[in-house]
This record gives structure tokens, sequence and C-alpha cells, in this order.
């Protein structure tokens, strides 16, 4: 058995252990997805309730944990896709949809402002003008770079200019 020149402990053979060797990656998986987790969860909670208003708190919930609950199982394909948190912030969009249905009540503006315009547009303005992110902050949230956002905001701002009057944020209801 072979020995460490340092210490009379044998040396473990990893080899015979896959467990052993795999447990670190999967230490740093879990802790990157709590880091993950733990920076997304408070703005996509803001997101969810901002879609489904302020009255939805359940549904908005519901969404954001079905999110990422997705998230964790499917956490190991999504750390190899090209940007994880575009693959997330697509299955926020979907548990928000989903959630729709069953809110009495949406925020006429916001079901709007998603009827008359594309996603990325509708969510650019959701973000950075009712929630006040800035753009950096709000491309880094949905996986895009910030010229996307910015002419998801451009699209919004030719088609409602209403939406910019003031450059004003939009308010809850």
């Amino acid at each position: 058995m072979p020995f460490s020149p340092r210490s009379s402990v044998p040396l473990i053979d990893t080899s015979l252990h896959p467990l052993v060797r795999a447990r670190p990656a999967l230490i740093a998986a879990d802790l990157g997805f709590r880091a993950f987790t733990e920076r997304n969860q408070p703005r996509y909670a803001c997101y969810a309730k901002a879609r489904l208003g302020r009255r939805a708190a359940a549904p908005a919930a519901a969404a954001v944990r079905a999110t990422l609950s997705f998230a964790r199982r499917h956490w190991n394909w999504l750390l190899s896709q090209p940007c994880l948190a575009a693959d997330v912030w697509e299955e926020l969009r979907f548990q928000v949809s989903r959630q729709i249905d069953t809110v009495p009540l949406q925020n006429t503006d916001v079901a709007t402002l998603y009827f008359g315009l594309p996603e990325t547009s509708a969510d650019s303005v959701l973000l950075c003008r009712r929630l006040g992110l800035d753009v950096g902050e709000a491309a880094d949230l949905m996986g895009l770079e910030p010229p996307a956002v910015e002419a998801g905001l451009g699209a919004a701002r030719r088609a409602r200019p209403y939406l910019f009057e003031g450059e004003v944020l939009l308010t809850y209801p």
C-alpha cells in the first residue's frame, strides 16, 4: 500500500471510489445553484408580482417556486447551455403565463403591455420602467446583452410612446 512521504496514513485510491471523486463537483454545482437562487429569487418575485398584480402574491410565489424547481432539476444541463440566465428566464415567463389564468383581476396596463409588444420589449419595459432596474441589471436577469434590452425599450417607445411620456415610472394601480 502506498504511503505519503509526510505521514504514515495510507493514500486513498480515489479511482476505486467514484462518488468520492465526484463529490467536489456536486458540492460546487449545489453552491452555484444556491448562489443563483439567492441572487435572482427576489427579482423573479418582483417580476412575477408585477406581471400578475399585487393581489396575486400566491400565484406569483408559485410561479417563482416552479421556476426554481425546474432550474434545480435541470441544473447540470443548464450549466452546459450558452446562457443559463436566458433559459431560466424563459421558464419564469412560462410559469407566470400559466398563472395568469388563475388571477381574477390582472393589472390592465401590464396586460396591455404584453398583448401589444414582443415579450422582450414588454419585459424590458416592466423591468426598467416599472421595477426600476437599470438596463444592465435587466439584461443580466433576462440573459441578454444590454443592447437587446435597449432595443426592446426602443421598440416599446415607438409602439407605445405614452409609456415614456415625461420618463415617469409606471405605478401600480
